[in-house]
């Protein structure tokens, strides 16, 4: 067909005074290719696609009783095309087989079709052929789709209750089962956008778009628990009226967690939401608090929770426990078995005194005081549970005073400063005797040093003390001891070889990796080797420095063998 007669077959489409006989002439013309040799660079075929656009809407409605012809229209429409259709009612679902033939349901389609009320049903039968992201992309792209439009229409709530529907069952399966109810719990939980492409992720997301579906949600029989658990989870205290908070009251405990088939795992998951919850929505403490102090006792009961011997996640999760415990127990005993678990834990280490790289002129001389530096560096976390507990009303003051006498004299600065500390335990915290520099390290300067008669004993005693402190000040002291003009080879030795490759300045890591592989191939090959997988802090460098020295042993080729080269001595 030659292109140049393209707007002529379009005036004949647009006629309505066209006879039926020549529709398949005209579609024929419109839908042929235009041939190579007067396709000139393209311009043929693009007036051909140009005149076919402009032509689809009068063909669609000459052809509704040709099904034939409808299809060959349908076939050579662009699913842009075919959605710009269905909006203004040319498509309908009638035309589903013949767009099934080639092409896979899309989401705009559905977002099209569901428009008009007496297809929604059809429509929403569709969403089975969809996964979970292009399920969210129906209701994400609805006012893209129906921008032609003057007015988008509304979104109907029987098609977000389908989408929602299809999103929650594989999680209320999982809470149905003891065996896949911790699973479905910890997915729910995490379900704020950490994986964007998982199921739970994306139901969030619908939730949060679609607040005014709440309601008609969480009374579901199918997965309305779901949305319960969803909404106590990720939703902020004011999108929930008293009237949806009462509905989602069966959820708040979790109750399909006390016959879990990991019972010490359930627990501790308890209660974890437990307190999660009820500091997310504090309504739920006067609406079920009997409920909430049951099931925290069961949670600690059921786990050992407060039993130091049994705990496998360390102080961060004891700190979380007791901060949990403060929140939704009314059990003295158990607050007071929490105080003296937090008690037992390893105290803060201060360092003071890191040279600032960077003088900053709002640098406030106040915050290097050891209660900020406490909180700066995150150590402030027990003297936080131990607050929380004593603003407890059933916490006894006996057992959190006797706390109080084990914790550093920073986190009794920070208690008694805290402004929700409890006044009983802010009197408590500073009648205790404390002392400035009791219990903090300082880091001094080289010039500091050299009065010292013994430079390398202080730079040990460092390298000793950071093995009980967070990896901040770890990496801190590591970097001090690495830049001081006092360090020996016994220290170098000790610093972890990923310290020194990747945090120390690379002219000093290049110069001590020539150093250590000198001009031996074999050497650097290893290096490279030991590189290729992540180093642990357990690593130090100087067993890199021994792994590669080791082939120093080995004979080469011409009978010798070659040295060790001088790792660790300065330039």
């Amino acid at each position: 067909m030659d292109p140049r007669t393209m707007p002529m077959w379009q005036q004949l489409a647009q006629r309505d005074d066209l006879p039926m006989a020549a529709l398949p002439t005209v579609i024929q013309a419109l839908t042929g290719p235009v041939p190579p040799k007067k396709d000139i660079a393209g311009r043929g075929e693009r007036r051909r696609l140009e005149a076919f656009a402009q032509s689809l809407p009068y063909l669609m409605s000459r052809t509704v009783a040709s099904p034939g012809l409808r299809a060959r229209l349908i076939h050579a429409s662009s699913p842009d095309q075919l959605v710009a259709m269905a909006v203004i009612g040319r498509v309908t679902v009638n035309d589903l087989p013949a767009i099934t033939v080639l092409r896979r349901v899309w989401p705009e389609l559905v977002t099209a079709l569901a428009a008009h009320p007496h297809q929604l049903e059809q429509a929403t039968e569709l969403l089975g052929h969809l996964g979970a992201e292009d399920l969210e992309n129906v209701l994400a792209r609805w006012e893209d789709v129906h921008r032609a439009e003057a007015s988008a229409p509304d979104i109907p709530g029987p098609l977000v209750e389908a989408i929602c529907h299809r999103l929650a069952t594989p999680l209320a399966a999982d809470l149905a089962t003891p065996q896949t109810a911790l699973d479905g719990i910890r997915r729910i939980a995490n379900g704020n956008g950490d994986h964007p492409s998982d199921c739970e992720d994306i139901l969030w997301r619908i939730l949060d778009a679609h607040p005014h579906q709440w309601p008609r949600l969480v009374a579901e029989p199918l997965f309305g628990q779901v949305v319960c658990h969803m909404l106590l989870e990720h939703a902020p205290a004011q999108r929930l009226d008293d009237t949806l908070l009462s509905h989602c009251v069966t959820a708040a405990t979790c109750p399909e967690l006390t016959d879990s088939s990991q019972p010490v795992l359930a627990a501790l998951e308890r209660l974890r939401r437990l307190g999660h919850r009820a500091r997310q929505h504090p309504r739920l403490l006067t609406l079920i608090p009997d409920a909430l102090h049951a099931a925290a006792a069961d949670s600690v009961t059921r786990g050992r929770l407060l039993h130091y011997t049994h705990r496998s996640d360390g102080a961060p999760g004891i700190l979380r426990t007791a901060e949990d415990l403060a929140t939704v127990s009314a059990n003295p005993q158990q607050l007071a078995q929490a105080s003296e678990l937090l008690a037992q834990l390893p105290g803060p280490l201060l360092v003071t005194g890191f040279p600032r790289l960077t003088p900053t002129a709002w640098h406030n001389p106040d915050d290097d005081e050891p209660h900020r530096l406490l909180e700066r560096h995150y150590q402030h976390c027990r003297a936080r549970a131990l607050v929380r507990i004593a603003s407890n009303p059933a916490a006894p003051s006996s057992a959190v005073t006797a706390a109080l006498s084990t914790l550093h004299p920073a986190e009794l600065t920070w208690i008694r400063l805290c402004p929700d500390t409890p006044l009983w335990c802010a009197r408590a915290a500073a009648a205790l005797p404390t002392t400035s520099e009791a219990g903090i390290l300082r880091i001094l300067t080289d010039t500091e040093l050299d009065a010292h008669p013994d430079p390398a004993s202080t730079l040990q005693s460092w390298l000793d003390a950071r093995l009980c402190a967070d990896t901040w000040v770890y990496d801190e002291i590591c970097s001090a001891v690495f830049r001081s003009r006092h360090r020996t080879t016994a220290l170098l030795r000790q610093l972890p070889a990923r310290h020194v490759l990747t945090q120390c300045p690379p002219p000093a890591a290049a110069q001590l990796m020539l150093r250590a592989c000198s001009s031996d191939p074999s050497r650097w090959s290893t290096l490279l080797d030991v590189l290729e997988s992540p180093l642990d802090d357990e690593t130090t460098f100087g067993q890199l420095a021994d792994q590669i020295s080791h082939l120093s042993t080995r004979p080469e080729a011409n009978g010798t063998t070659s040295k060790p080269a001088d790792t660790f001595s300065r330039p």
